[in-house]
């Protein structure tokens, strides 16, 4: 039962399930009326979502964060709704990849390169990551975990979740 849960971090943050289940590992990730869960059994895996906002600077945060192959993706995009939402597809992968990671912002988001179609992760280390990503409503979803993976989604609205809770403590 969730409840039972205990959880610890590794030394870079990234926490993990102690007990009852030890193996798994969980993602978690939040945002504005949104909140993302990744599990899996046997592999690392990674999570983030975002909410849709038109970035004021998306080419300046990109110059300073992306690699050179990203940022000219985005400075080939002329549209700013569509660079707007090309920022966030390569945002949210390269987070969910860093959380996969495990260590998180101290990799550096410019420590490997994310493709949109089809979607994927080139690295110069040679790590292989399965990658997927979804839009819902406002939101950018993206999933990574270490090695093939295949991701399914399922979305449960507070109402659910709140029965779901319920179920637990009968």
């Amino acid at each position: 039962m969730p409840r039972e849960w205990r959880f610890d971090a590794t030394p870079h943050g990234k926490p993990f399930l102690l007990a009852p289940l030890a193996g798994l590992d969980v993602s978690l990730s939040h945002t504005r009326g949104m909140a993302a869960v990744a599990i899996a059994s046997g592999r690392e895996v990674g999570v983030d979502v975002e909410s849709f906002l038109t970035p004021r600077d998306a080419i300046k945060v990109a110059e300073r964060f992306f690699a050179r192959e990203e940022v000219a993706l985005l400075r080939a995009e002329s549209d700013p709704i569509l660079q707007s939402e090309m920022f966030f597809a390569i945002w949210t992968l390269k987070e969910a990849v860093l959380k996969a990671d495990g260590r998180g912002l101290a990799r550096g988001l410019d420590s490997f390169v994310v493709n949109l179609s089809p979607p994927g992760v080139t690295s110069d280390a040679g790590e292989s990551y399965g990658v997927a990503q979804w839009r819902r409503g406002g939101f950018f979803i993206a999933a990574a975990a270490l090695g093939e993976a295949q991701f399914c989604i399922e979305e449960a609205h507070t109402s659910a979740l709140a029965a779901t809770e319920r179920s637990f403590e009968a």
